[in-house]
């Protein structure tokens, strides 16, 4: 299934549900349209394989769902379950709020949402936490959220924490370029090789890493995106060190995705890894907000050899961080 668009014979249905919102949704979608909510993207009437959800937000694999009366009733809340137990199974989370709550208290959902929304968040913390403390638990970002298309994934992944254990703590940055492969016809994926032993991970469930050797000395990390069977992955470009506390032997941005394993001392043996599962390496979202108007979108680097393919618009990256300036003082 797909979070994106659902089944595709869902589309009359889903456009005729945005004409036709009840009063109470559209009062909601006013106040989640627009990045309003924590820089946080949400979409109305959005298919989740046979189901339309009436809110969704992806970065946070949040449904919301409004319901009237006809939820009262006892054959509806089996329907209901059923439909809940089906998207809890595919790690999104459901909120419910009624017709009268959304249009007498619009102020308390809000603030309601605004604290389930913290707590699927982390919020950014040291880079290095000491080994033992077990204060901050991992919050991985779900296969759900790795199942998306791959350009999405690319995109979406700007502004995500990658943390990395290691015997001293963890190491945390923000993903700040990325380049999305997608699928065999794409000639400057792997996988338009066909499938090989190298390549296998691909074609396997998304969320897990793939991690291959360049030139015999640089080893590249990426993610496993989209459907099994369907090879695609997202190859992290480049970090930007959070937080004050790090090394001043290391750059603030790391760019380069040789330097990011060096970094990271990523390798081959990370191949393979769960990286939903929050165990050696994984992403989590720690409402680092990214606005569109930043992300640039541009030619991947070092495909030449794909010919028309090098040309696509496929890595995403954001602008490096300046510094705030230092005011000068003048002697009076």
């Amino acid at each position: 299934m797909t979070t994106k668009k659902g089944k595709s014979d869902l589309l009359p249905i889903k456009r005729r549900l945005r004409s036709n919102q009840t009063p109470a949704e559209q009062l909601l979608w006013s106040k989640l349209r627009g990045f309003q909510i924590h820089g946080l993207k949400f979409r109305r009437q959005h298919g989740i394989g046979s189901y339309i959800v009436d809110f969704f937000c992806p970065e946070r694999s949040l449904v919301i769902e409004v319901d009237g009366d006809v939820h009262h009733t006892e054959t509806q809340q089996t329907k209901d379950l059923q439909r809940e137990n089906h998207l809890t199974s595919l790690g999104l989370q459901i909120l419910r709020y009624t017709n009268d709550e959304i249009i007498k208290n619009l102020d308390g959902v809000l603030k309601d949402l605004t604290r389930q929304l913290l707590r699927r968040s982390t919020s950014p913390f040291p880079l290095l936490t000491k080994a033992g403390d077990h204060s901050n638990r991992p919050n991985p970002l779900p296969r759900v959220f790795f199942e998306q298309p791959t350009l999405k994934v690319a995109s979406e992944l700007l502004g995500k924490v990658l943390i990395k254990q290691t015997p001293n703590g963890i190491i945390q940055a923000k993903i700040v370029d990325t380049e999305a492969y997608v699928g065999p016809e794409d000639l400057a994926c792997h996988a338009s090789k066909g499938r090989t032993k190298r390549t296998e991970i691909m074609f396997g469930p998304a969320g897990f890493t793939y991690v291959y050797l360049i030139y015999g000395m640089y080893h590249c990390l990426n993610i496993v995106t989209e459907q099994e069977q369907y090879p695609a992955a997202v190859l992290i470009r480049g970090l930007e060190i959070l937080g004050g506390d790090y090394s001043p032997d290391w750059p603030r941005r790391i760019d380069g995705p040789g330097r990011v394993c060096r970094f990271l001392e990523v390798n081959r043996t990370h191949n393979g890894l769960d990286a939903t599962l929050g165990n050696t390496l994984w992403i989590e979202d720690h409402g680092l907000a990214v606005f569109p108007k930043q992300i640039q979108t541009l030619p991947r680097i070092g495909v030449a050899y794909a010919g028309e393919w090098a040309k696509k618009l496929w890595r995403f990256c954001l602008p490096a961080s300046t510094p705030p300036k230092t005011r000068r003082v003048t002697p009076k």
